[in-house]
């Protein structure tokens, strides 16, 4: 996540790695901070617990090389990121198998148990998805349940038909790149935003929906980049937008989001019938109703 970087007059060593989603490169914690101005390093708090690093299966020359996308989990066996992720240009789904998600762990470059990682079974697209322009969202189902009793994980709240309103001050977070074609983030990064009216955001990020997308403004410079994106929108603690809808750095002031809302249906619909598990705090009629529609279509 671009926020405002800084570069110092000094020597930065990095060890970059060409690979075919994107340059991965280690850059020390230290040297990273001094890079940074006017984001925010989180601490161990209870936002970070939703958001899960996306890597393939095998890192290249160092562990956390291999991230290329973030998510969020939704479910003790599901995780909702931005469907170009997981997808090449001609929209063929990657193979869920060559994919691992990592859990519980601040700093991509650090060590994780094999409690706090999981292998992908299958991953399912939104039917009419249109890459970086709509419906930007894809679910993977998880080899196997995480444990409830990982006081630093936990699924993302998916609230019955809240809504993000104009002037809403929500989060967001990631470990993309600190800068245009940079390394990666090692530790994770947030950005604080303002909701806006759809205005705001047209004429200003590219391919922007008023009915699929939500419109913010950064409280400081900042900007999405490759390694953010499938990333939360955060508001109020429930689960608002996803990051989603360019393969570059994209924004300054103006951000674009996946509504999570609007596609509320699909996603509740989608983690239910490849987990049988709703959201913790899935309303009763609104888990029934899901039920009873795939019961209707089966």
């Amino acid at each position: 996540m671009l926020i405002i970087p800084f570069i110092l007059g000094l020597s930065l060593w990095s060890s970059d790695t060409a690979a075919d989603r994107g340059v991965f490169a280690e850059l020390h914690d230290k040297t990273f901070e001094m890079l940074i101005t006017g984001g925010h390093i989180p601490d161990s708090g209870t936002l970070i617990r939703h958001i899960v690093s996306i890597r393939t299966l095998n890192y290249i020359e160092y562990r956390g090389d291999n991230h290329f996308c973030s998510g969020v989990l939704v479910s003790s066996r599901a995780v909702l990121t931005a469907a170009h992720c997981v997808t090449d240009w001609f929209k063929a789904a990657m193979n869920p198998r060559s994919l691992l998600v990592v859990f519980g762990n601040t700093q991509r470059l650090g060590f994780y148990a094999i409690e706090e990682c999981r292998r992908v079974d299958r991953l399912v697209l939104h039917p009419e998805y249109k890459r970086y322009k709509q419906n930007d969202l894809a679910v993977l189902q998880l080899s196997k349940r995480i444990p409830s009793n990982l006081i630093n994980v936990r699924p993302m709240l998916m609230r019955h038909r809240s809504r993000a309103t104009e002037g809403m001050h929500c989060i967001t977070m990631g470990w993309g790149q600190v800068y245009p074609h940079g390394p990666y983030s090692n530790v994770i990064i947030y950005l604080e935003v303002m909701i806006r009216n759809h205005s705001f955001c047209e004429g200003k990020v590219t391919s922007y929906n008023r009915r699929g997308h939500l419109c913010a403004e950064a409280d400081s410079f900042g900007a999405f980049c490759p390694g953010d994106m499938g990333g939360p929108l955060i508001c109020r603690d429930w689960l608002a937008g996803i990051i989603g809808g360019s393969n570059l750095c994209e924004g300054g002031k103006a951000l674009k989001f996946t509504n999570y809302s609007y596609h509320e249906k699909w996603i509740k619909g989608t983690v239910l019938a490849l987990t049988g598990e709703a959201n913790d705090r899935f309303s009763p009629a609104a888990t029934l109703l899901l039920l009873s529609l795939l019961i209707s279509s089966s």
